[in-house]
């Protein structure tokens, strides 16, 4: 993969799967991301399986696994005198910061765009939070389960009316948000390079869920009512939309919008000449009794038959796949959309981001570290000498 950011110098000082997911991104990139923990409390999100947070799990942590991989990480207390004029020194080299530490804390240490700004005027800077910079909720902490999920309207929409509301996938909308904070680095980088100045990106999750929303948000707005919720939706009157059930218990999905278009060519596909001469051109009442026809015919093959029938068609369809399913789906393959995270115990199978330089998949140049694993090569490169590594190490500034 082309590493479109090589050269690219990061530093991010952020906790949990929002603004280090955007770190992720960036280092998939190609830019050198230096990962900043507290060297005795790290990053909590080290302690979801230790912690018991995610029943059943044990061992490698998957979070960690996942959102370290391709940074280097270095143990700094920020807070003493030393640990900051060490901050400083990474910070002056670096072209982008992100964060995810909310007012109090950024102020307490002096991590406001402003304050680092006066260390390097050409930086970058990029901060994920909960609602927003602005408004009575703004300086208020968020997760994705609140700020995205909850407040951003999401929950809501993918319930039913009257039941309890869904619950949220684990950072669902932080990996959306993350990857929406990398591209807007993306984009202040391209400015800088043509007006030589830094700037300040922000993102919030609630803002976030309603990109992800905007739909169903413009559609209330311009009609004055909502659009059906994800538990309430109606049985449409194209059968040629939706889950059909498989012999083997595994379902297929079917989405042509354009019936007229498609039914000849499907029901040719699937050699049931026999469905057009019934219904040669398919009306909204005809659907259940379709929709019944389909579902005998489905249930007569396993989904893998179905798949070999219906991939040589220009039929619009999808397996409905669980994640232990995509490992082996040949376009995950094929695509390079799982990574390959080189660890000391084996190899690690991580999720690629999305977006991909000349037609190739990112790569995975190093795996997630522990905390502290490079203090003492980046405190090098940055022309500490030994004995202040070990007068700051004795001190509890490093690790």
């Amino acid at each position: 993969m082309a590493n479109v950011l090589d050269g690219v110098r990061v530093v991010e000082v952020a906790e949990w799967g929002f603004v280090p997911s955007a770190g992720t991104v960036l280092g998939d990139w190609g830019a050198e991301v230096v990962k900043i923990e507290h060297p005795k409390l790290g990053d909590p999100i080290r302690g979801l399986v230790t912690g018991g947070l995610i029943p059943g799990a044990s061992g490698r942590n998957f979070f960690v696994e996942h959102l370290g991989r391709n940074k280097r990480n270095l143990g700094l207390d920020l807070s003493h005198p030393d640990g900051r004029t060490i901050f400083e020194r990474l910070l002056a080299r670096a072209d982008v910061f992100i964060t995810s530490f909310l007012d109090d804390a950024r102020e307490r240490l002096r991590l406001t765009y402003a304050d680092l700004k006066q260390v390097n005027p050409r930086l970058i800077y990029a901060r994920g939070h909960g609602q927003g910079r602005r408004g009575p909720d703004a300086r208020r902490g968020g997760y994705d389960g609140v700020s995205f999920w909850a407040r951003g309207g999401i929950a809501d929409r993918l319930s039913g009316s009257g039941g309890p509301h869904v619950a949220q996938r684990p950072a669902f909308g932080d990996f959306i948000g993350g990857a929406c904070i990398a591209g807007g680095v993306a984009a202040a980088l391209y400015r800088r390079e043509k007006t030589g100045e830094g700037g300040e990106i922000d993102v919030s999750l609630l803002g976030t869920a309603m990109w992800v929303l905007s739909p169903d948000i413009t559609a209330a707005l311009l009609y004055g009512f909502m659009l059906p919720a994800s538990g309430d939706m109606p049985r449409g009157p194209n059968p040629l939309v939706g889950p059909y059930r498989c012999a083997d218990g595994k379902a297929i999905v079917l989405m042509m919008l354009q019936l007229g278009r498609f039914w000849p060519v499907f029901t040719a596909t699937i050699r049931r000449p026999d469905l057009v001469e019934r219904f040669p051109k398919p009306r909204a009442e005809d659907a259940d009794a379709i929709r019944a026809a389909l579902e005998e015919i489905f249930a007569t093959r396993t989904r893998a038959e179905w798949c070999d029938v219906l991939r040589p068609s220009e039929c619009i369809w999808g397996p409905l796949q669980s994640p232990l399913d995509l490992p082996d789906d040949p376009q995950v393959q094929a695509n390079g959309y799982l990574l390959e995270s080189p660890t000391a115990e084996g190899p690690v199978r991580v999720c690629a981001n999305p977006v991909q330089f000349d037609g190739e998949p990112p790569a995975v140049r190093h795996a997630a570290e522990e905390t502290g694993a490079e203090t003492e090569a980046i405190l090098q490169e940055l022309g500490c000498s030994w004995d202040d590594i070990g007068r700051w190490k004795d001190a509890g500034v490093i690790s």
